[in-house]
């Protein structure tokens, strides 16, 4: 019986340090990806505005050799970060979300200052033709706070503390590259260890 509850205790903190499972991971899917770059951000993040068009640029170029993975990272300073994140998960549900993830960075002026920027999240949600009864529920759904959270969560445990922050093979960044160039740079040293 001791076992038991042991093993019991043991799976929970594993799936607590986890925080999630790939199903709630927002990844651009590659076959055989030689890198893989992890991105904890914040939709009300001015700097991670600054990186979304860089880190599109890299996964332009360089395609299916690098596996992206973008994750939610909601700063408790920014009042509308988690729910740009929670439209973001909910445009995910229906196939859509990079459109809307570029969308909010995009404008990320726009809503940020609002009042109340849910009208403008459902305003993008029907441009990319989402079903919008769908994308209004799963924006107050209980699972998208979840994941969001589960996200925020998995980024605190790897010593994530401000947004942008990037993990190439699993190394954290410690210096931001400050443009494409540098960022490019920065890859091609990765993907260079990969060949050798």
């Amino acid at each position: 019986m001791k076992l038991l509850i042991k093993t019991a205790a043991l799976i929970a903190i594993l799936s607590l340090s986890v925080g999630m499972s790939e199903a709630d991971a927002q990844d651009t899917e590659t076959k055989k990806p030689t890198i893989t770059i992890t991105e904890y951000s914040d939709y009300q993040c001015p700097a991670c505005a600054y990186y979304n068009p860089i880190v599109k640029k890299l996964k332009d170029k360089y395609g299916d050799q690098i596996n992206l993975k973008l994750r939610f990272y909601p700063l408790n300073s920014h009042q509308f970060a988690a729910l740009a994140a929670r439209a973001a998960q909910a445009a995910k549900n229906q196939g859509k979300f990079l459109e809307m993830h570029n969308m909010l960075y995009k404008n990320q002026k726009r809503w940020s200052e609002s009042v109340n920027p849910i009208p403008t999240f459902k305003r993008y949600a029907k441009k990319l033709n989402l079903d919008m009864e769908q994308f209004k529920s799963d924006l107050n759904d209980a699972e998208t706070q979840r994941i969001v959270m589960n996200q925020k969560q998995e980024g605190m445990n790897m010593g994530v503390n401000s947004t942008p922050t990037f993990f190439i093979e699993g190394e954290k960044l410690t210096q931001l590259p400050q443009n494409y160039e540098e960022f490019e740079k920065v890859v091609e040293k990765y993907l260079g260890k990969k060949e050798n």
